[in-house]
């Protein structure tokens, strides 16, 4: 259903889901949600916004474009810039 969403549905598309990380309280949901649905698990500071206003993940071979991302991030805490200045879960441009 997630990857049926994506914005280039005829391609293999990327879907991620978004925790808040290991001192989460329901993270290991979170990782057991990413392996059943073979997509990656990552944080907030995994992801970039290049110039392109598109997301991207950082991986060790580089950036990998993220198609759907299915958060587990409370929208107070989704982006510092405009809600929580403080939170350093979501992600910055």
């Amino acid at each position: 259903m997630l990857a049926a969403m994506s914005p280039r549905p005829g391609d293999d598309p990327q879907v991620v889901v978004l925790t808040p990380g290991i001192y989460n309280s329901a993270y290991f949901e979170h990782a057991y949600l990413a392996q059943q649905m073979g997509v990656e698990l990552v944080q907030g500071s995994d992801l970039l916004v290049d110039d392109d206003n598109v997301v991207y993940m950082r991986t060790v071979e580089g950036l990998r474009r993220v198609d759907v991302i299915y958060r587990r991030v409370d929208d107070e805490f989704l982006d510092p810039e405009a809600f929580n200045p403080e939170s350093m879960l979501g992600w910055r441009v």
